[in-house]
């Protein structure tokens, strides 16, 4: 028998996921100018995105909940880790925008 997982739990991971990826990006190549950009990307993403309805998926059907974000992981944390400066800085507002975007979607924060 499969496991049911909430699709707002499955969010709010992906969402803290690249919120600690666009941090790590930040601290590897830091300047002002990211910072402000990757925070606006954030609230921006945050404010025009929707919450998601909380439902279950089984386990089977993880990889089509998640299959892009997953991938998107993997990107973040390769250019995190092997990235140069123009891939950090891209690192660091993508991330952000999706951390936003997921966030709000698992319904976590003031304007959910």
């Amino acid at each position: 028998m499969p496991h049911l997982f909430s699709v707002r739990a499955l969010q709010a991971m992906m969402g803290f996921a690249y919120l600690a990826l666009a941090a790590a990006a930040l601290l590897r190549s830091f300047t002002p100018l990211a910072l402000i950009l990757a925070a606006a990307m954030m609230i921006g993403a945050y404010f025009t995105g929707r919450t998601v309805p909380d439902f279950q998926v089984r386990s089977d059907q993880l990889l089509r909940v998640c299959g892009v974000g997953l991938f998107m992981i993997v990107a973040g944390t390769a250019a995190d880790v092997a990235g140069g400066p123009h891939a950090l800085g891209w690192a660091s507002v993508v991330m952000a925008y999706c951390a936003g975007n997921r966030l709000r979607a698992a319904g976590i924060g003031p304007a959910a």
